[in-house]
């Protein structure tokens, strides 16, 4: 019989029927509050997080100071630094909840343990990474190759939601323009 657990996150964590219970036992249930830390620049990230319910952002703080806005993940999302974890590494990112969130954790050490275990979580481990990989690459590559304009509209495409849930100063960031600019944008496009 499935479990109700499998049949609302077994497609979302991209564990088959037969290995779920295993992962799911593992993950452990808690909350971050509005504007408190899952990690802080300067120390090691120690979960991968998956959020059932609220908003998060990943940012750094540049040289002088400011906040630059990195990703933001939504209910049904992983997070965390992956880079910290893999190479056991003090972080240079913040990860900051932007609303109450209820979120599910899995130590790197249960992390780590699996891949141990058996082949079907190291192909786990290695899809995970793949994504995180891409999805990394393509945040760059948008930077870099892609207009101000073009970055909002592919970003209205593809994620409506944050323009309803995240501040604009934080899309202005992680667009790489001022708030003034994407005011403009705005504009441009409206009309």
């Amino acid at each position: 019989m499935m479990s109700e657990h499998y049949e609302k996150y077994g497609e979302l964590f991209q564990v088959d029927q037969e290995h779920f219970d295993e992962f799911y036992s593992l993950l452990k249930d808690t909350r971050l509050l509005k504007s408190n830390f899952f990690l802080k620049q300067g120390d090691k990230c120690k979960y991968l997080g998956f959020i059932k319910k609220g908003t998060i952002r990943s940012f750094y703080i540049n040289d002088q100071g400011r906040e630059i806005n990195f990703g933001f993940y939504f209910e049904n999302e992983f997070f965390t630094d992956y880079e910290s974890i893999l190479c056991d590494t003090v972080s240079k990112m913040n990860i900051q909840a932007l609303e109450n969130c209820e979120i599910l954790l899995l130590s790197k050490e249960q992390l780590q343990a699996l891949y141990q275990k058996e082949a079907y979580w190291q192909k786990f481990g290695r899809v995970m990474s793949e994504k995180i990989y891409l999805d990394a690459k393509k945040r760059i590559d948008d930077l870099l190759c892609l207009s101000p304009e073009k970055r909002y509209l592919n970003l209205l495409n593809k994620q409506p939601l944050l323009f309803q849930k995240i501040a604009q100063k934080h899309i202005a960031s992680y667009l790489g323009v001022t708030e003034q600019s994407l005011s403009r944008i705005r504009s441009r496009i409206v009309n």
